[in-house]
């Protein structure tokens, strides 16, 4: 499925609700955290991939998730698909850009995985997506 084109303050909610109707399967999500995000690249790394922290590969087209061939460990899309939005704030202090968004850019390869960018939280852009990370309870 290809989630893009949403604003952070979307991707939250998204990311909230996935698992909020039904009390049996065991788990809370949310939008992912950049601890989540910098400690995938970690796990990553650590198995054999020693430079994923600053993979860039600008496939050229925005594909469905899992589809773009970056997939390691289990971990799909994180160096060469759409920016993703987390729950971080940004530490800049110029501009109107508080949330950050990280990852490869489907379009350009100057985007690595370990990257941080900045946006507003109501802009929605075909490269804007999101990651969900689950709590098991």
């Amino acid at each position: 499925m290809l989630w893009n084109c949403v604003t952070q303050i979307e991707a939250a909610k998204i990311s909230r609700n996935m698992y909020n109707n039904d009390s049996s399967v065991g788990v809370e999500s949310d939008l992912v955290n950049s601890y989540a995000w910098d400690t995938a690249i970690v796990f990553i790394q650590e198995m054999g991939n020693n430079n994923y922290a600053n993979k860039a590969d600008g496939n050229g087209t925005l594909k469905n998730t899992g589809t773009t061939g970056d997939e390691i460990c289990n971990i799909y899309d994180m160096a060469s698909n759409c920016f993703e939005w987390d729950t971080e704030y940004a530490m800049v202090t110029t501009g109107n850009n508080p949330c950050v968004f990280r990852g490869g850019y489907y379009i350009a390869s100057n985007f690595y995985t370990a990257k941080r960018h900045y946006r507003a939280v109501t802009l929605k852009y075909a490269e804007n997506s999101f990651r969900v990370v689950l709590y098991v309870k």
